[in-house]
């Protein structure tokens, strides 16, 4: 499913970078324990069946437990986590008596938040599972539930018993059969009510790697631990940037905001694009979009990681621009990819208006994957369009050759503009990484000194760099990419002149956020352009 080793050490951001949904759909082959326990699924429900199609990422996550021992999976919110890899899991061993893979099972411990509730929950609905399946009642004729203590013992005689405990409870000693568990899962360790104490964080880790972790079997062992991140002082966000783990990520979908045509969801038949989308925009709107990033996309950067927050971006109207384009000077910057392959980086151009005040509008552009011919007919049609005095076009490396290829299209289209350089070069060369360049672009954000376009707010462009701004941290961009951003920094390094009007737009500050507006009664006093 992605193309870093399980067992790599990288964090949980980068991790989910690397989720590739497609991969499912063209190369991959579910294990034959997989197949199996998925069809055992349908047995136990019977005429009743289910509500959804089994998703193909419970498939990747039961493939694990064949290949490895110890393993975590970081799943969204609805996933169905709990139910296939703990619920099902218990009643499948207690059909079977034993996985494929690793043979017998006979004691185990399922660990949840509370008893109150992880543990409560578990029972009832293993018991639910029972009292409502014939194939159950036919092949584990025989059960013993109480609120911590569940026994099957199956048509063959063999028992199985399995044991609830709450995060916060002890483990140490625990038997049954005269036996150490062998099997053992974590569910959801961690609640709304106790994410952020941290007497509750020291519980977790220490029942995972000191009493469950101890009490088991020394040679023979099966742990599963399932859940959602809530903040990077989450045991299992630590866990997940641990090599000792293998670790499997599913976000709700590969990336949101998208196209529909772009989505590509982890279960389609039960959360559809429109869904997402529904979801998406009424947390926008409430101003909770970080539980959407932290639910569904499992994104865990605080307010307090970020570079730059939502207060310090500036809104104006895009059209009071474009009526009034001789008040401004155009710039454009650009950071070209040379594919239009799903994976790879996109291709952005930024258009932006210059003010006499030294603002930085952002008027138009575009954020696309496609192949370079593409990306130089977009530039030469916003050429045509805001006659920019500079095109900052990047150097270092491969991209040097952009330049010949672009001033021979001047000569082919009769279409020629300055390339931005520093000296006597042609081209912008860059130095230190992008979360470098980016970060010495952050004062001119946080001083009002760039605006964005509130028409744009739906489009590509502007949503993309959004949640790169939302992603940028001191320790580096933790979103899926990082080209809008980088684009917006090479503004750095143009050496750009304002235009020569007197007058500069009025700004304001609103209750909702910083916004432009213009003084229209002023207009008398716009007559020079250095370009028109």
């Amino acid at each position: 499913m992605a193309s870093i080793s399980n067992r790599e050490k990288i964090d949980l951001d980068e991790r989910l970078n690397h989720v590739d949904y497609g991969f499912f759909a063209k190369d991959y082959r579910p294990t034959k324990f997989a197949l199996g326990f998925i069809t055992f699924i349908k047995m136990v429900n019977g005429s009743m069946g289910e509500e959804n199609k089994s998703p193909i990422i419970h498939y990747d996550m039961l493939d694990q437990l064949v290949k490895e021992w110890q393993n975590l999976f970081v799943s969204f919110r609805g996933s169905a986590k709990t139910t296939a890899l703990h619920e099902y899991m218990i009643l499948y061993l207690a059909v079977y008596g034993k996985m494929e893979g690793f043979g017998k099972v006979n004691v185990g411990m399922y660990i949840s938040d509370t008893m109150d509730n992880g543990i409560k929950s578990m029972r009832t609905n293993l018991q639910f599972r029972w009292d409502n399946s014939d194939f159950l009642q036919k092949y584990v004729p025989e059960t013993r539930f109480t609120d911590v203590r569940w026994e099957f013992i199956n048509a063959d005689g063999k028992k199985l018993c399995f044991r609830g405990f709450g995060a916060s409870t002890g483990v140490r000693g625990f038997k049954e059969y005269g036996e150490r568990p062998t099997w053992c899962g974590f569910d959801d360790l961690m609640s709304d009510k106790n994410a952020e104490s941290p007497t509750i964080t020291r519980d977790i880790k220490n029942i995972v790697y000191k009493a469950a972790r101890q009490a088991m079997h020394p040679k023979k062992r099966m742990i599963i631990w399932t859940g959602t991140p809530f903040n990077k002082s989450d045991p299992l966000y630590d866990a997940a940037c641990s090599r000792s783990w293998n670790t499997r990520t599913y976000p709700i979908c590969e990336k949101f905001p998208c196209k529909r045509s772009e989505f590509k969801g982890a279960w389609e038949d039960r959360f559809s694009y429109d869904f997402v989308s529904n979801e998406h925009e009424s947390l926008l709107e409430s101003g909770e979009i970080s539980s959407f990033n932290q639910e569904l996309m499992l994104r865990i950067t605080s307010d307090e990681d970020r570079l730059v927050q939502d207060h310090d971006l500036t809104w104006y109207p895009r059209d009071k621009v474009i009526q009034n384009r001789s008040r401004y000077n155009f710039y454009i910057t650009t950071d070209f990819a040379t594919s239009d392959d799903s994976k790879n980086d996109y291709s952005v151009i930024a258009v932006w208006a210059y003010t006499n005040n030294k603002d930085w509008l952002l008027v138009d552009g575009l954020c696309k994957r496609q192949l370079m011919d593409a990306n130089i007919d977009a530039l030469f049609r916003f050429v045509s369009m805001y006659k920019p005095l500079g095109v900052g076009i990047e150097i270092n490396g491969q991209q040097q050759g952009f330049i010949s290829w672009i001033k021979g299209q001047m000569i082919d289209r009769n279409t020629f503009f300055n390339l931005a350089g520093k000296g006597k070069i042609e081209g912008i060369r860059r130095s230190g990484s992008k979360i470098e360049n980016f970060k010495m672009f952050v004062p001119t954000i946080k001083s009002k000194k760039m605006w964005l376009p509130e028409e744009m707010k739906n489009t590509t462009l502007v949503t993309e760099f959004l949640e790169e701004l939302r992603f940028a941290t001191g320790e580096g961009f933790k979103s899926k990419h990082d080209d809008v951003c980088d684009t917006a920094s090479m503004l750095l390094d143009m050496e750009p002149f304002p235009p020569s009007q007197d007058a500069i737009p009025e700004f304001v500050d609103d209750e909702e956020g910083h916004h432009a507006f213009f003084n229209d009664d002023d207009g008398d006093m716009y007559k020079n352009s250095t370009i028109f």
